[in-house]
């Protein structure tokens, strides 16, 4: 099996996985959640703010303080500017989150970003003097097959048929958790020696980045303990779905792809250990997502 058809294998396990991932989750958006979540306006607009700005504002640093070129930078910064991982709501559920607001906070930063990432890509592309450029129906269009739509139909199922959604989500879980182990190992193994050849420039990032961004989401969502653990995983989990979409549009080189994934271990490993430190602290109040 050449290189490059292992390289073709991960795009369309990562579309299945996302794809279940979401559905699974989906299966346990209720309407009265989301629409008591909305009521706060003010906690919503400060939390988005913690995810798409102090991220893409400190790795412009970090690229311009080290001297950080080529694919190295572009991996790193189309990271930064990536808000909404599919993973985050389940990280963020599992951190503690309160289930009564962290599904809405998590579609808002998904449909904000049809307008967020185009702009950060236009002011990244005069930052830095390149000719990036991302559409918002691009984004769109990623996010409502990724995201909405698995979230639609498994909220659509749970509202019509609550019982057969109670039972299949935990299995649909189940399997979605292997799907992404699978594919994070053949990442590893496909990208692997390119990610070496790169150096740690993009894994360091990816750590660095990922411990500010969790302490921006702490700090705006303030001593709730309901909110603030979906605030801090939100601020630090990037979308490499989307930062992937901006380089394919953009024809940049193989590289690149390398970089983002770089990041993205760096990214898994900080988010790892902080679930392993909200799970092992004495009186945190720890929460599975209901029927599983």
């Amino acid at each position: 099996m050449t290189a490059l058809f292992r390289l073709e294998l991960i795009f369309p396990l990562a579309a299945v996985t996302v794809f279940s991932v979401m559905l699974s989750l989906g299966l346990l958006l209720e309407r009265e959640r989301i629409v008591k979540a909305l009521q706060r306006r003010v906690i919503l607009a400060a939390v988005l703010f913690a995810v798409v700005v102090p991220v893409p504002i400190l790795a412009v640093v970090i690229v311009k303080l080290f001297g950080l070129r080529g694919a190295v930078a572009a991996g790193i910064i189309l990271m930064a500017i990536s808000p909404g991982a599919p993973v985050a709501l389940r990280r963020a559920l599992q951190a503690g989150a309160g289930p009564e607001f962290a599904p809405t906070l998590h579609l808002a930063i998904v449909i904000f970003a049809v307008v967020t990432v185009p702009v950060s890509v236009a002011i990244m592309s005069w930052i830095f003097s390149v000719r990036f450029a991302i559409s918002p129906l691009d984004v769109a269009r990623q996010v409502f097959f990724a995201q909405l739509l698995p979230l639609g139909l498994g909220a659509a199922l749970r509202a019509w048929r609550p019982t057969v959604a109670a039972r299949l989500e935990p299995r649909l879980a189940m399997i979605s958790n292997v799907m992404l182990l699978a594919l994070i190992v053949l990442c590893v193994v496909v990208l692997g020696p390119r990610i070496v050849a790169l150096g740690w420039a993009p894994f360091a990032a990816g750590v660095g980045l990922t411990l500010c961004a969790l302490v921006a989401g702490a700090l705006v969502a303030g001593r709730d303990a309901s909110v603030w653990p979906a605030a801090a995983v939100a601020a630090a989990m990037r979308n490499p779905g989307l930062a992937l979409l901006i380089a394919t549009r953009n024809a940049a080189p193989p590289d690149v792809t390398a970089s983002v994934f770089g990041y993205a271990l760096g990214l898994a490993g900080v988010i790892f250990a902080f679930l392993a430190w909200r799970r092992w602290r004495p009186g945190t109040p720890m929460r599975e997502p209901e029927g599983g």
